[in-house]
Parts: C-alpha cells; structure tokens; sequence
C-alpha cells in the first residue's frame, strides 16, 4: 500500500469555512450537533456523512451532511439557497435534499437535511468525478 493509499481524507475544516463565509444579515451557529434548546437560536450543523475508498485505490468518495434548524420555514429557505451557494462554489455536488420539516421537540424548530459530496483524487486533493 503506497503512501497515498493511506491518505485520509478530510474536508470537515473546508466545509466548516465555506459555511462561516456565508454573507447574511442572519445570525447563525455553526456547529457539530443539533440544538437542544430554543435558546440557542438558528443553527446549521455539519458532519462527516461519508468518507469511503473507491475501487480506485488513490480516489475517494466523500459526502457531508448539513442541517439547518431555525424558527420558521422563511429562514429555513433562506439559509438552503446560502448553503447551497457555499458548498457548490467550494466544488462539492448536491446529493440528497429532504423535506422542509417541523421537529417535534419541544424547541419547535423547523429542519431541512442536505448531503454534498464528491469523488476526491488522494494524490492532488482535488474533487473529480
């Protein structure tokens, strides 16, 4: 197994900064788990969804998944169109979009999920296809 095959990939840190470069009015948190309470506001959580080796032994597949948790489906619609601006200028591709949704915590927080992801060359850290 050479070097390169050993090669971890990830871009957590990358995706973390596209999302804290979103210009907006609105005032949100990033951050690793879900909000557990009202207090804490607008959040978009961010995590690894999916970071597996490929056939190819220098290529591998990706995916982070985002959720956006805020009080009313308005803000819900405005922070997909940011994230998804973020993400897709930072090379990644939409994979999954679910529903618009209100959670049934106490919180009454409205949740949409999106996963991005893309193939990713362990020799030049570049995303392929």
């Amino acid at each position: 197994m050479t070097e390169v095959e050993k090669t971890l990939v990830d871009g957590r840190q990358a995706v973390r900064e596209a999302l804290a470069t979103v210009e907006t009015d609105l005032s949100f948190t990033i951050r690793g788990t879900y909000p557990h309470s009202s207090e804490e506001g607008v959040v978009v959580t961010v995590g690894e969804y999916t970071n597996v080796a490929t056939d190819c032994p220098v290529v591998d597949q990706i995916a982070y998944q985002i959720d956006l948790w805020a009080f009313d489906r308005e803000t819900v619609v405005l922070l997909s169109q940011l994230v998804n601006q973020a993400l897709t200028t930072l090379g990644l591709k939409r994979q999954y979009a679910g529903p618009d949704q209100v959670s049934g915590d106490p919180a009454g927080y409205c949740t949409k999920t999106f996963r991005y992801g893309r193939k990713v060359d362990k020799r030049t850290m570049r995303l392929i296809d």
